[in-house]
């Protein structure tokens, strides 16, 4: 059986290196837990990434469920935090009947390959 294993939600530095403090293994980060948690801008996934020494799960969600949305403007950030460093990403978008939205997922999955 694997070791457990601690992720905490960040939404910056101070709360990337608080979880680290308090025994994180690792850093989900996302912007405005408001709206259920969104893409952070890639400033703050570099400060968060500089800052944790934790391995940090970047989410990909630009707008509030699970619907992807703008597909471009999703993708467009996907490849702007790739070039920024993230190898790590938390996402998964729902169609209309709440299924898994395979294209949306395969069309990012274009851009993050290779990642977990």
């Amino acid at each position: 059986m694997a070791a457990p294993v601690l992720e905490v939600i960040a939404l910056n530095a101070a709360d990337a290196v608080a979880a680290r403090e308090g025994g994180a293994d690792r850093v989900e980060l996302v912007a405005d837990m408001g709206r259920q948690g969104l893409s952070p801008a890639v400033r703050t996934f570099a400060e968060v990434r500089d800052a944790a020494g934790l391995p940090v799960r970047t989410m990909l969600r630009l707008q509030d469920g699970y619907a992807p949305g703008d597909a471009a403007g999703l993708t467009r950030a996907a490849a702007e935090l790739r070039d920024a460093g993230a190898d790590e990403f938390v996402l998964g978008f729902l169609d209309d009947a709440g299924a898994v939205d395979r294209d949306a997922v395969e069309d990012v999955l274009t851009v993050i390959e290779g990642c977990r």
